[in-house]
């Protein structure tokens, strides 16, 4: 089995420094998913009618 590597780079850290590097991930991550839901809000609301049909009707 591998190595998790997410401790094997945390044990080069000290404990202040990997709480710094994970809190900045977090925060990241927050700021991608408030993005995306922000943006996807935009465009439904730029185009409220807009719906996904497949390219061929059904038979």
């Amino acid at each position: 089995m591998l190595p998790n590597l997410r401790r094997i780079f945390a044990s080069f850290r000290t404990e202040k420094e990997e709480r710094s590097y994970s809190r900045t991930a977090f925060f990241h991550f927050i700021g991608y998913i408030s993005f995306s839901v922000i943006f996807s809000l935009l465009v439904r609301r730029k185009s409220p009618t807009l719906s996904i049909t497949p390219p061929f009707s059904a038979l």
